[in-house]
Formats: structure tokens, sequence, C-alpha cells
């Protein structure tokens, strides 16, 4: 980008120096790094003056579907990642004992991961540590369908072939699962990237008002006018996610994956209908 200059460990650059989020340059930019590493600063009307502005920010990651690319004009990256992929795969398979799983998951609503992530601002998505584009991390996935699993007894008694176990009481060692869930990254096409907006009405009273917040001590009440809060949401497109093991643990585990995010979801938000999928098998 032009005309930035270091600010500790982040970059600072003045909007009104920044192309369009449009521009041929912003297209394939790492989102990892603009959205954890970067701010954009609105210079103020008094001279020397100037504020955070994540307007600029918001609007570069929907219109290029955080790094991305925008829909049907991407870098080619992306499908050199799957090809890759795709190769990896196609070796593991020609093992003996060892099968693969390929499962295209297509969001039936609004997702939102990785809100705990911390950083600069709350993106609430997970990126990529290479490549910077929304990725549904395998230990998530795993975790998904192990407690669906769990939950339903759907998985008795092969759920600890598929995920592991920790030490039984009765002496037991602890047993490590024989299927990997590898991240699921963005399937042909890609992931689309919305915004939606939370209005919450009384966030003064809920601060902690150990932290000298002086709208802590005024009590919810209908005059109180909302606060809108953005944040980004992937809306659309398709992950693909891998498994591999032995062909009858990962059979199962594809299927417990195909409930699990069909019934309980992934990311926050689901009990407002945020998060769920539709899983389908699909080719590498």
């Amino acid at each position: 980008m032009p005309d930035w200059h270091p600010v500790g460990p982040l970059a600072a650059v003045d909007r009104n120096r920044l192309p369009p989020p449009d521009h041929s340059r912003c297209q394939t930019a790492n989102a990892l790094l603009i959205m954890h590493r970067s701010a954009v600063l609105a210079v103020g009307e008094q001279p020397g003056t100037v504020k955070l502005d994540d307007d600029w920010i918001r609007s570069w990651a929907r219109v290029t579907r955080l790094g991305q690319g925008t829909a049907g004009n991407d870098s080619g990256l992306p499908e050199q990642v799957r090809n890759r992929r795709r190769a990896a795969l196609a070796s593991l398979a020609t093992e003996g004992g060892t099968a693969t799983r390929t499962i295209a998951l297509e969001p039936m609503t609004a997702l939102v991961t990785g809100t705990g992530a911390g950083g600069i601002r709350d993106v609430g998505i997970e990126l990529h540590g290479t490549y910077g584009w929304p990725v549904l991390p395998g230990t998530t996935l795993k975790g998904v369908a192990h407690s669906f699993a769990r939950d339903s007894g759907v998985a008795a008694p092969d759920q600890a072939a598929i995920f592991g176990a920790p030490p039984g009481e009765d002496g037991d060692p602890p047993r490590t699962g024989a299927v990997t869930f590898l991240d699921a990254l963005p399937g042909p096409g890609g992931i689309g990237v919305a915004e939606h907006v939370l209005t919450p009405h009384t966030r003064g009273y809920r601060l902690d008002p150990d932290d000298d917040n002086e709208d802590a001590a005024v009590p919810p009440a209908e005059y109180i006018n909302p606060v809108p809060v953005p944040f980004l949401v992937l809306s659309g497109g398709t992950f693909l996610v891998h498994l591999i093991g032995p062909e009858s643990e990962v059979d199962r585990a594809a299927e417990l994956l195909k409930q699990a995010v069909r019934d309980i979801g992934i990311g926050a938000k689901t009990t407002s209908g945020y998060g769920y999928l539709t899983g389908q098998d699909s080719q590498p």
C-alpha cells in the first residue's frame, strides 16, 4: 500500500491516500495482514488529529471476499492450492490401509467463526495463517463431529477409534484418533463475505463499572439509543474438507460431520440461526 509507515507492530495508512477497495492491487492482499496488522487512519477536522476508521477495511473485506478476489476474478492461487492438495491426497490414497474422503460444506445461513481469535479488531472470521482466506480449522470440524457423536450416542462403540479417548478410569491408556481432519479451505468459486449489524441498546450498562465507565450505572431503558456494531460474516460458497485415515473410520467420521454441521452448526451465534451448513460428498 502507498504512503505507509510503521507504528509499533502495525502499519498505519492515511485513508485519503488509499486506492479503492476494488483496485487491482487490493484484490488478493493477505487478509490476515489487513485485518490484524494494519490500521486505517482518518484525518480529523482539527490539525494533527486522527482517528481509527474501519469503513475502508470492511468494504475491502466484502469486495475482495477477504483476499480471495472478486467473484469470478481470483488470482488463480486458490485453484493451485486445491490442485496441490488433490495431488497430496492421491499420493496418500496409494498407501495401504489409507483412505481419503472429501466433503463440500455449503453454508445454509451466515457463518461466524473465530470470534475468540483476538487482534486489534474483532474480525469474527478465522483466517488461514498462510493465505489469509477464510478457513474452518480441522480442530473445529473434529470437535463439532465429536460433540455430536458424544451427545447423540450414534457413534458408539467406534467413537474412540475415530476421535481418540483420554485415559480410562480403570487404567486404560489414552487412544489416538485414527481420522485426520484437514483445515477446510474455500472450494471452487470461493466463499462470500457480507456485513451484518448488531444493535445493542444497553452497552454501557453491560460494561464493567470498575473500568471507570460513567455509563455503567445507567440502567436499561427504552429511551437509550441503540449503538450499531457492524461485523463480517461468511455467506454463500463452499468449503472443502478432507478426511484421512482407515476407510471404515473415515466413512463413519464423514457421516458424523455432515450430520453435525446440519444439526448443531459451527461457530458463534448458532442460537440465532448462524453457522448451519449442508455437507455433500465431493471430488477432491
